[in-house]
């Protein structure tokens, strides 16, 4: 029996990305403290790490071809439900510290989320594009996702603690 190890390699790399996606999501529904100057660092390691894979993995011989454009309209529709993931999140205030979390329609997002990337991967291969199941291609929409909702969610924290006493604004960033 001969041993393929790239195709162990993408296997182990696509169960630890999925396992490391599920993982975040789950948090989504959890109440955190609201730290502004924190918030953007986890979305924008996603998406560099989504870019680092991509490049290795065009270097390894995949190329850009005219049906890849379904990637660019994965991004933009992803961007959509994290943006509109970035509205339905609520926040409250816990012993002067600002908190948010998703609220339950953001299953329905997620599945959403999940939905556009399937279909746009089904619809990409049918094509031809060869990006499709690249695993930095889903580090990317997962990372554009994800930069959509902070972006959306940190503007509004910003506004409520700008409204808020002064203590609960220094304890809250």
């Amino acid at each position: 029996m001969h041993w393929d190890w790239g195709v162990a390699n993408q296997v182990v790399d696509d169960v630890i990305i999925t396992v490391g996606i599920a993982v975040l999501i789950v948090r989504q529904f959890i109440w955190r403290s609201t730290q502004l100057h924190r918030m953007l660092r986890l979305p924008v390691a996603i998406i560099a790490a989504g870019l680092v894979y991509l490049v290795i993995e065009l270097w390894g011989g995949l190329r850009w071809v005219p049906a890849d454009w379904i990637i660019i309209g994965e991004l933009l529709l992803v961007a959509v439900t994290g943006t509109i993931m970035g509205y339905v999140t609520r926040f409250r205030t816990v012993d002067e510290h600002l908190q948010y979390k998703l609220i339950p329609v953001g299953v329905w997002l997620w599945a959403l989320f999940i939905l556009i990337r399937v279909g746009c991967f089904y619809l990409a291969s049918t094509l031809g594009a060869n990006l499709a199941e690249a695993t930095g291609l889903i580090l990317l929409s997962f990372g554009t996702n994800r930069l959509a909702a902070i972006v959306i969610v940190r503007r509004r924290a910003e506004k409520i603690l700008a409204s808020a006493p002064r203590d609960v604004e220094e304890n809250a960033s």
